[in-house]
Parts: C-alpha cells; sequence; structure tokens
C-alpha cells in the first residue's frame, strides 16, 4: 500500500514505491527507515541524481548487501487537488536510477546507525564508462540524439510519455533540432558524457540572425523523460498555464486547511503558494563584465588562408533588439552610458542633494566594453567531399556562435531566485513560471512589483522527501525585468509619512 500522509498540509505527498534491489534481485522496501530522500533535476545537467539517507537498526547494509552496484526506484506524487480523481499518470514521478556511492556510515548507539546512499540514472554510468571513435554527418542534436540510442539506449517514442513510464525505459520527450543538417564531425575516443556535452555546445546558431536564446541543452527531467531544447523554446512553455504562484507571507500552519487548487487565478491556495523564497543574486556587474556575459571580443583565426577575424558582442543590443526573444521587455541592468554622481549630507527626512562626479572618460553602456573578456577561436575552410556538402563543426564559428554560448551560460547565474512550493510532481526545469512576491512595505499598503515579479526560467529542481513531507525547491533565473530602470519613478508608500 502507498504511503499516505495528512493530505491538509501543503507538503503532503504519497509515496508508493521506494525500494533498492540489489544485483542478486532480492528487493527491499525502505519507506519505513528511510529519514530523507533528495532528488536533482538541472538543464546544466545531463541526468538525474539524488541521495537517501538510512536510519538502520537492523543491519540493513550488510543485510542487502549493499556496495555501489544496486538499484533504487522512486515513485511519488502530489495531492489530488479539489478533483476526486487520481494524479494523472503524467503528472507523477516513477524513476529507476543506479546507486553508485554509499558513505556517511554513523553509529548512533549500539542499536542504530545512519549512512547515505548517493543514486543517478543508469545513463549516467554507461555514459562515463564507454567511449566512443567514430563519424556522423547531420545536424549536431540529430547526432546527439543517434549517440544516445546507440550507446545509451535512448529511443525516440515520438514524445509518448506513457510508453516510457510504463516499461521504465528511457526515451525523449523533447528533442529539438539544431540549425544546419549538414555537418560532418568525427568523435576521437571521447567518452559518451564529453560527447553529448560538446554536441550541444556547437549546436549554437550560427547565423547572424542567432542569439543567446539559440543554446542548447541535454537534460533529464524526473516527470517526464530526457530533452534536448534551446532556451528559446523553454521560454515558451508555460507551467501551470501561466497561473501566477504567491508568496503570501505566514507560516505554512496558517493555510493548511485551503484546498489544493492550481486552477483559479482569484484564489491562491496551497497549490499555488510560494512557501519561502531567498534572491540567490540580484546583480553581480562585475562577474558580469569579466566573464563575458555583458560584452566580449571574439578573434577567429581561419588556418585555411590565413587572416583573422573580430567580432564585438553587445549583450544590451543582442538580447534587446526587437527580437521578442526575453522573458520581459527590459533588461536588468541601465541602458543608458554610465554615470557616477555623488550624494551630500541631508537633514532627516530631506531630499539627497546629488551632483555629477567629473571625470575627463566618456561615459559608455556597459555592453561597450568588450576588450574586458577576450576569446581566440579557429576556423577551417576544407572540403569534406567534392560537392562540399559538409562543413566541420565550427563552421562559421566567426560570427559568434561562441560568444553567445558563454554568454547564455552566464546569464543562468546571473538573476536568481530560489523558492520553495508545495509538494508538487508535475513540474520540470526548461519551463516558465509566473512568480508574484509583494516588494517589503510598511503598514498594509500594497504597491504593483516594480521589476522583479513575472515570468522567470526554472534551470534547477531539488525534491525534498521525508517521512512526512514533501517541498519542492527551485532555482528560477530572469533575463529580464518589468520597467525601465531608468524611467521608474521612486515611491516609498506608507513609508514617507514614518
Amino acid at each position: 500500500m502507498p504511503l499516505s500522509l495528512d493530505t491538509a498540509t501543503p507538503n503532503s505527498y504519497e509515496l508508493e514505491i521506494l525500494t533498492i534491489v540489489n544485483n542478486e534481485g532480492e528487493g527491499f522496501d525502505i519507506r519505513n527507515i528511510f529519514l530523507e530522500c533528495n532528488i536533482y533535476e538541472s538543464i546544466k545537467r545531463n541526468f538525474l541524481l539524488g541521495e537517501v539517507v538510512i536510519g538502520d537498526s537492523v543491519a540493513f547494509l550488510e543485510n542487502a548487501k549493499l556496495f555501489g552496484q544496486e538499484s533504487i526506484r522512486v515513485r511519488f506524487k502530489q495531492p489530488q487537488g479539489l478533483q476526486d480523481t487520481d494524479i494523472h499518470e503524467d503528472d507523477l514521478i516513477d524513476q529507476v536510477f543506479r546507486i553508485y556511492k554509499i558513505d556517511a556510515v554513523t553509529r548512533l548507539k549500539d542499536s542504530t546507525q545512519v549512512f547515505k546512499v548517493s543514486f543517478c540514472s543508469p545513463e549516467m554510468i554507461t555514459s562515463k564508462r564507454t567511449r566512443i571513435s567514430a563519424a556522423f554527418n547531420g545536424s549536431m542534436t540529430g547526432i546527439a540524439a543517434k549517440v544516445a540510442a546507440e550507446h545509451l539506449d535512448i529511443r525516440d517514442r515520438g514524445g509518448d510519455i506513457k510508453k516510457s513510464k510504463s516499461t521504465l525505459l528511457p526515451g525523449w520527450q523533447v528533442r529539438e533540432e539544431s540549425k544546419g543538417n549538414q555537418y560532418h564531425v568525427v568523435i576521437p575516443n571521447w567518452t559518451v558524457g564529453y560527447t553529448i556535452n560538446w554536441l550541444c555546445k556547437q549546436s549554437q546558431g550560427d547565423t547572424v540572425n542567432s542569439g543567446l536564446q539559440d543554446s542548447f541543452y541535454w537534460y533529464q527531467t524526473a516527470v517526464g523523460d530526457y530533452r534536448i531544447q534551446s532556451l528559446d523554446s523553454m521560454m515558451k512553455i508555460k507551467y501551470g498555464g501561466g497561473r501566477p504562484f504567491r508568496y503570501l507571507g505566514g507560516s505554512e500552519n496558517d493555510f493548511k486547511d485551503e484546498p489544493y487548487d492550481m486552477t483559479d487565478n482569484n484564489k491562491t491556495g496551497m497549490g499555488r503558494r510560494i512557501l519561502s523564497y531567498q534572491v540567490g543574486t540580484h546583480a553581480d556587474v562585475l562577474k558580469g563584465v569579466v566573464e563575458g556575459l555583458f560584452a566580449s571580443k571574439q578573434t577567429t583565426i581561419n588556418t585555411t588562408y590565413k587572416y583573422f577575424s573580430e567580432r564585438s558582442y553587445n549583450f544590451i543590443e543582442k538580447h534587446f533588439s526587437g527580437t521578442g526573444q526575453s522573458l520581459n521587455e527590459y533588461p536588468f541592468v541601465r541602458t543608458d552610458a554610465e554615470t557616477l554622481f555623488i550624494g551630500s549630507s541631508s537633514e532627516m527626512g530631506e531630499d539627497v542633494s546629488t551632483k555629477l562626479r567629473e571625470s575627463t572618460l566618456t561615459p559608455k553602456t556597459i555592453g561597450s566594453y568588450s576588450d574586458a573578456y577576450q576569446m581566440l577561436t579557429s576556423d577551417s575552410e576544407f572540403v569534406n567531399d567534392d560537392k562540399n556538402a559538409f562543413h566541420q563543426a565550427n563552421h562559421e564559428i566567426h560570427l559568434g556562435s561562441a560568444q553567445f554560448r558563454n554568454a547564455a551560460t552566464k546569464l543562468l547565474d546571473y538573476h536568481t531566485i530560489n523558492v520553495s512550493l508545495s509538494a508538487r510532481t508535475d513540474i520540470s526545469v526548461g519551463t516558465v513560471i509566473n512568480l508574484e512576491i509583494p516588494p517589503v512595505r510598511p503598514g498594509d499598503e500594497e504597491v504593483e512589483p516594480k521589476f522583479n515579479n513575472g515570468e522567470h526560467l526554472i534551470t534547477e529542481i531539488m525534491w525534498n522527501l521525508k517521512p512526512n513531507a514533501l517541498k519542492t525547491n527551485l532555482k528560477c533565473i530572469s533575463d529580464s525585468v518589468l520597467n525601465n530602470i531608468e524611467t521608474t519613478k521612486i515611491e516609498y508608500g506608507e513609508s514617507e509619512k514614518t
């Protein structure tokens, strides 16, 4: 029978299966002895990872013969909500993992010990131990899918998640095709894991119209299956139909009796409440400058005809050039030339007078300093066949694909927020969540947030399972803000009266 918990609390869930099976086929149900289980999902990680902490008072570690070569299956689901029907199979998590590490064995007393079991997707182990020496033709993501089929047994099921879930075998949920299908690549004895990440890196768009969002990522989802997707397509997928998730303050007990509702926009039940949040990084201009997020210069050497070309990249021009690729309309940095004002002393309650600091340097915008981060790449114009129908992997790299890929990587860690939701098993990375977090205000006055609410891309998820609760912890990023920083008026609300 599934482990049914109190469905009146926001963190309730049903843990149907938590079993360990050793190589001899002996199975063990550990639902009654596990203390905590975490499952990690990320668009920057190819495979799922996890760990479970076990409290052992029956010599389970020895009796189960755990030595890092066993399997573990986890199957759990969120509360049913307002409907009196069971959770759909597509909205629960059911995964088989490979145990690879047992550590932190600690004796608490003569009759009890605890230890940690680390696990990962079976395909991850295979990707580390298998090497490839072969030549391929086609698109970069198409080659990656071929490598997955031949060496990891990840099959294209036409988007049919049910087939993968019913057999617990890996398959493609989404496999987006990258630009160009005329590439010729030779994999020189690389591991499968290194190969797929290299292919995704080479899948960056290679035309003058390409942008940061043409970056491709290979990742595995817990609720679905494997995906190869670009940031551009991720930003078009709205989780929960775009309905907002709200932070209303208070403790979890303040709304534990509210219905678990995901559909009513006028009422924020516990299904759409943000239990807590923490801003990871609001701004880090220095890091963005020195790591090439805001600007960079790429020098490309053509080794065939012995010449070089240079190309500068500007975040504001590339990301906010009217293409509508960003989540919101305005960048999270100022678009005007940077200036430095100095504040003077003032009486309590009076406005601070300011003056511009004198300088002999001409003010520039934040994206104008391309020399701060420089890249060196090479290109070769050689013929792979008599019709020159195929290109090498870095074909037309001088157009800036390496710059855009680097900037996209840095973008995923620049403007971040971590939020904790109630138990959710229908959520995955690579989707956009609508967050509503009111600004800090004195008194009871409600004011619309100016910058940081709205759509955020989910990049990481950690499901934290305990015997009596499940929390869904998200890391989200935003590549833009709601209003223009320079023109937005300052409003203090009731604090003006205090």
